[in-house]
């Protein structure tokens, strides 16, 4: 079963993020805002935003299979 969060009814100046881990760090990406990224360190807690020059708000959310299928491919790599 696949965990999945949609969300209906939020302003139209909320953008979704898409999501992926690159080793300690998940990363959001929004696919209509060039130079918007969000980072999480999931081991320190540490946040970063790079807004470029979006205005807009974003939302996005990290599931369970989406992060394991990128630590296993980070694992493949060791």
């Amino acid at each position: 079963m696949s965990e999945s969060l949609e969300f209906q009814g939020l302003p139209s100046d909320v953008h979704h993020c898409t999501s992926h881990r690159e080793g300690e760090w998940i990363t959001w990406r929004c696919p209509h805002c060039e130079g918007y990224e969000r980072r999480l360190n999931w081991k320190t807690g540490e946040m970063r935003v790079n807004r470029g020059n979006s205005l807009a708000q974003h939302t996005g959310a990290s599931t369970q299979a989406q992060n394991m299928e990128a630590l296993q491919r980070v694992m493949s790599f060791n």
